[in-house]
């Protein structure tokens, strides 16, 4: 196990119209406030989404894209740097029109269908991604 203390610092609220792509936007916000690492929040609603979860076994991420309006739940990540560039890492619960739910590692496009309501928790410390080998993804480097 591997941890940091860090503190938080500023929140950082901002609204995605309709028709955004909420990554795109995200880092957007990140950028347009330079942000350095924290915690994201957001509700709202999709018109477009797509999830995914990663295969142990083959080492990759298996994504599927639904064409839907559905409300967006639960969704929660993180901010962290790879290469000097944003990396957000995110995982949704999705609400569906039968009130079922699914959900898991949200990737693009995931494009907002009435609003979603962005909160960034930034820390006072720039968190750092470097490939780990043994799963060939990117993770946290404390």
């Amino acid at each position: 196990m591997k941890s940091i203390e860090t503190n938080v610092g500023r929140v950082i609220v901002g609204r995605i119209m309709p028709d955004e792509d909420l990554f795109d936007a995200i880092i957007e916000i990140i950028k347009k406030h330079n942000v350095k690492s924290g915690l994201i929040n957001v509700i709202g609603a999709f018109k477009k989404f797509t999830i995914g979860y990663f295969d142990l076994e083959t080492k990759e991420y298996n994504f599927k894209t639904f064409d839907e309006p559905v409300e967006l739940i639960s969704c929660m990540g993180n901010i962290s740097y790879k290469d000097g560039e944003p990396l957000i890492h995110i995982h949704v619960s999705i609400g569906r029109g039968d009130y079922s739910i699914i959900g898991g590692h949200l990737s693009q496009p995931s494009i907002i269908s009435v609003t979603g309501e962005v909160y960034i928790y930034e820390i006072d410390q720039k968190l750092i991604r470097t490939n780990d080998p043994q799963f060939d993804l990117s993770l946290l480097d404390l």
